[in-house]
């Protein structure tokens, strides 16, 4: 397929790129955590950010996730009824809950962390350790670009430019 004179291939856009790689990964791991611990993707999702960071509140993983409010409600809501986080409710404003992994979520975490950690393992083979710290590197200003230089002029300025 030809892509039209002075366009930029489609294959050549890094979004479009990190799109496809995340969604083949993804959809590689899935099934492991959906069978072996009935999980959906954003359950799993939370499930490791909390991991990572607890105790945080649902809009901290809101964040952390970079999802919406309501999927991350949803998913919760599986994990709590699962009882694989724990939500405590803040004494000095209700409104606010902390939420952390209970002893079973630590466990169906560290099975599921283990699995990731050799796919993770077995895909990043294919670089060296030269070339592995680099894209680390590299993930990291582009990341930083895209939070701090591009964010926050909002989308407007790119589409008057």
């Amino acid at each position: 397929m030809k892509s039209k004179k002075g366009s930029v291939p489609l294959e050549d856009w890094i979004g479009y790129r990190f799109s496809l790689i995340s969604a083949r990964l993804g959809n590689f791991v899935a099934p492991m955590y959906a069978s072996r611990h009935d999980l959906t993707m954003p359950a799993w999702r939370s499930l490791a950010v909390i991991a990572r960071y607890q105790p945080l509140t649902a809009t901290q993983l809101a964040t952390l996730t970079s999802s919406d409010a309501f999927k991350v409600a949803r998913a919760i809501e599986l994990l709590v009824r699962r009882g694989l986080i724990r939500r405590d409710v803040d004494k000095n404003d209700r409104r606010r809950a902390s939420l952390s992994l209970t002893a079973a979520g630590r466990r169906v975490y560290r099975d599921v962390e283990k699995f990731v950690v050799r796919v993770e393992k077995e895909l990043t083979a294919a670089l060296d350790v030269n070339e592995l710290a680099m894209l680390r590197r590299n993930l990291d200003k582009l990341d930083q670009q895209l939070e701090v230089g591009i964010k926050p002029r909002g989308w407007e300025a790119f589409v008057r430019d």
